[in-house]
Order: structure tokens, then sequence, then C-alpha cells
């Protein structure tokens, strides 16, 4: 019995998904450009688009990197937001966002979180139909 109990706890904890497994090299997620805006208020929106629905379970300012867990949606479900480059007056930044299910291999890692983008938008240009 005891044997069982294990197996099924490993089952259980392998099933969630975690941050470690959120990196910007596996080359997923949705990568978009910004221009006209400093890092300081890339960051911030970024914040704001990372606690909505989600907490946020590592933020680097330096390294341009907050991950997050989804708390409402998908149970177990984390995001990743990434900021390149992290210079302050850089004239144009890329952002990417990943995002991973419970039990996703590394093959099917395509899945991204519109809702992130849409809230980024509207925390930096005041506006949901940016592009």
């Amino acid at each position: 019995m005891q044997p069982m109990i294990a197996l099924l706890a490993c089952i259980a904890l392998s099933a969630c998904a975690g941050t470690d497994s959120l990196q910007l090299s596996n080359g997923g997620g949705k990568s978009f450009s910004v221009s006209g805006r400093s890092y300081a208020q890339i960051w911030q929106a970024a914040t704001l688009a990372m606690s909505n629905d989600m907490v946020i379970v590592e933020s680097h300012r330096p390294s341009g990197v907050i991950k997050s867990r989804v708390v409402n949606g998908t149970p177990g479900k984390v995001v990743g937001f990434f900021i390149q480059p992290t210079d302050e007056s850089a004239p144009r930044y890329t952002v990417t966002i990943v995002s991973r299910k419970p039990l996703q291999t590394q093959f099917v890692d395509r899945d991204w979180e519109p809702s992130v983008v849409e809230d980024f938008k509207q925390a930096l240009y005041g506006k949901r139909d940016v592009e």
C-alpha cells in the first residue's frame, strides 16, 4: 500500500509545471517588439500584467525575467515574461511570453498566455488593441 501512495505522490508532484521549465532559449512562446518606452515603463507594465489572475513567484529586474503561477484558470500553469535588452534607454525591446501547462512536454511548448499580452498592452499603452 505504501508504494502505491508514494507513486501517486510522485505523479501528483510531477503534474505541476515548474517555473524552472520557463526558458527564453527554448523557442516557444509569443514575441513582439516595443519601442518608444523606457525599460522602467516596460518593467512596470509587465509586473502588472503578470499579477493579473497570477502570483509572481520570481522577479529579477536586472535580467528582465518575471515568472508567475496561474491562480485562476488551468491549475499548475506557469507563465514567464522575458524582456530584452535590459538597458534603460534601448531604442527597442523584445518581449517574449512563454507558458507551460502541467504535464506539457518540451516538444509541445507552443502555448502562450494571450491575456498577459493584452494586460501588458493595457498597462503600457492604456488600450488593448495596440500591435
